[in-house]
C-alpha cells in the first residue's frame, strides 16, 4: 500500500537519507542512484522592464534503485513532473482523451472516425496519454508530489509501506508531526489570498452600480 510522506527541509535539518535498498523490490544488489526533480514558483513580480520576475527553486531527490525498477520510476515521473512543459503535455492528453469520450459517445460514435483524418491523432494522442498516466502513478515507487506552499516541507509518494517506514525511521526529525503537521485551513495563504480576491470583487462591482 502506497504512503504519503512530508519531510521538513531547510537548514535547520540534515539532508535527507535514503535506505539503501530498492524502493518497490527491497533488493540490496547492484543499486543505482536515481534522481528525480521537484520545483516550485516562490514569487512572481512585475520588473521594471514591463514583464514579470518568477522566482522559483528546485529540489533534486538521489535515491537508491535496483536496474530492474530504474527505468520505469524515471519515466513514469517524468510523465508526471511538475514543470510547465509538462503540465501543457498533460493538458493535452486530457482534452485529447474528453474529444474521444465524444466521439464514442456521441450520436455517431465510431461512423465518425474515418472522417476525422489527420484530427483522428488528437483522440488517440488522448486515450494513449491518460493511459500513459495512470500506469505512471502504479509504476513510480518514489514520487516527489509537491511543495507545501505555506511551510518548507515537500510530500513523497512511496508505493511500497515497508520502505516509507523505513525512510521515516532514517529521518525522524524531519517526518515528525512536530515539524510536518498541515498547516490548518484558516490559516493558510492561499484562504486569505481568495478573500481578499473576492472581497476585491464585490467591492469594485459595487463601486460600479
Amino acid at each position: 500500500m502506497s504512503q504519503l510522506v512530508r519531510v521538513a527541509i531547510g537548514a535547520d535539518f540534515p539532508e535527507i537519507q535514503w535506505p539503501a535498498c530498492c524502493p518497490e523490490c527491497g533488493t540490496t544488489k547492484s543499486l543505482l542512484r536515481s534522481t528525480s526533480r521537484l520545483g516550485r514558483v516562490k514569487s512572481i513580480r512585475p520588473n521594471l522592464a514591463g514583464g514579470l520576475t518568477m522566482k522559483s527553486e528546485v529540489m533534486y531527490l538521489n535515491y537508491w534503485i535496483c536496474p530492474a525498477h530504474a527505468a520505469e520510476t524515471r519515466w513514469a515521473n517524468l510523465l508526471l513532473d511538475k514543470s510547465p512543459l509538462m503540465h501543457l503535455i498533460r493538458f493535452i492528453f486530457y482534452m485529447g482523451a474528453v474529444f474521444a469520450l465524444g466521439l464514442l459517445l456521441g450520436p455517431r460514435r465510431l461512423s465518425t472516425f474515418p472522417e476525422l483524418g489527420p484530427m483522428l491523432a488528437l483522440p488517440l494522442i488522448g486515450i494513449f496519454g491518460v493511459a500513459g498516466l495512470i500506469w505512471a502513478r502504479m509504476a513510480s515507487s518514489v514520487r516527489p508530489m509537491r511543495f507545501d506552499p505555506d511551510q518548507d516541507v515537500i510530500e513523497i509518494q512511496f508505493r511500497q509501506a515497508p520502505y516509507a517506514t523505513r525512510f521515516r525511521v532514517m529521518n525522524r526529525e524531519a517526518t515528525s508531526s512536530q515539524h510536518t503537521e498541515e498547516t490548518p485551513w484558516f490559516r493558510r495563504s492561499i484562504v486569505w489570498k481568495l478573500i481578499v480576491i473576492v472581497l476585491f470583487i464585490a467591492f469594485m462591482a459595487r463601486m460600479m452600480k
